[in-house]
């Protein structure tokens, strides 16, 4: 069900690509579980065995998709996601006799790959809400957390510790609750909720007398004021500094300004700053790294992504082209 609304109402995106790969593993790990009334063939019951393997490393791609700021799948990610299935393959392999049998530390490794992928999902659920600006993403990784930590909990306590005999029907039951949720939240779904895209500048309501007012407030702070320089600056120190309230001031700048994500709005004032910087010789002789601290930045990796994303080139290849 949740595969067909996702096909019938989602645009294509990262996002949905993963959601519909996530549920064809589910798909495959229900049926591959079935009880004996319903049991299908030994072959077809051990592809569908198979292709479960996979579903842990697809929730994980979700939900980085979902909640980091322009995701792509790198090689990193496809390493990871082969490693950790390519572990429960083999153990799938040994369970269907078609290996002999796997060294005793093997489930331990499984154990914590699993573990590893999943702590890395919920870090980047939980760490990336301070500087999420959409008010229903923020909300959403709320639950997710939950829901992750619930369903894993479900499956280690009762699986792996009380009832390990039923392994099989509690995996597929400690799944039921993230499934109930995605459906009911697809049941309901638009577009834009489910990307979480912003207002382009041309949607962009008319400002009320009241934002007319903070946009002052703003520009006086980060344009006269070069707030932006300061290090570590969130939204709650830039609301506090103009006398707002946090969640004002992250619906100000999505829906009326285009931004979400407080990085993205304050990199792009340090980015300009720093292209005038690179461009004057008198500061040639001032190191890069020197010049990304003294705008704000904490580290030159981060300042270097963010330089090439807005700029197209490296703030090496920037200087010199200046």
């Amino acid at each position: 069900m949740t595969a067909v609304l996702a096909v019938r109402d989602l645009p294509k995106s990262t996002p949905s690509v993963l959601l519909l790969i996530t549920m064809l593993c589910l798909l495959g790990l229900f049926l591959g579980h079935a009880p004996p009334v319903f049991e299908l063939p030994v072959i077809i019951r051990q592809l569908f065995r198979i292709t479960d393997v996979f579903l842990l490393s697809a929730v994980w791609l979700f939900v980085l998709a979902l909640f980091r700021h322009d995701f792509t799948v790198k090689v990193w990610h496809v390493l990871v996601a082969t490693v950790l299935a390519g572990s429960m393959l083999m153990e799938r392999l040994v369970l269907f006799g078609w290996l002999d049998g796997l060294p005793g530390w093997w489930p331990y490794l499984i154990y914590c790959l699993s573990f590893s992928v999943v702590t890395h999902m919920l870090a980047v659920v939980v760490l990336g809400r301070k500087d999420d600006l959409l008010e229903k993403r923020r909300n959403s990784r709320i639950y997710v957390v939950l829901i992750i930590a619930f369903c894993v909990t479900l499956n280690i306590v009762l699986g792996s510790m009380l009832w390990q005999e039923h392994q099989s029907t509690i995996n597929v039951v400690s799944l039921f609750p993230a499934i109930v949720v995605m459906n009911g939240w697809l049941l309901g779904i638009t577009p834009g909720t489910f990307t979480f895209k912003p207002k382009t500048a041309e949607q962009a309501i008319e400002l009320s007398a009241r934002d007319r007012q903070l946009q002052q407030q703003l520009q006086r702070v980060l344009e006269e004021e070069r707030g932006y320089l300061q290090a570590n600056l969130t939204i709650d120190k830039l609301a506090s500094q103009l006398g707002v309230g946090a969640p004002r001031l992250r619906s100000f700048i999505n829906l009326n300004l285009g931004f979400n994500n407080f990085s993205s709005y304050i990199n792009g004032y340090r980015i300009e700053a720093i292209k005038v910087a690179l461009k004057n010789p008198e500061n040639a002789h001032i190191p890069i790294l020197t010049v990304a601290l003294n705008h704000g930045f904490n580290s030159l990796a981060p300042f270097n992504r963010a330089f090439k994303k807005v700029v197209g080139m490296t703030p090496s290849e920037y200087r010199k082209k200046a």
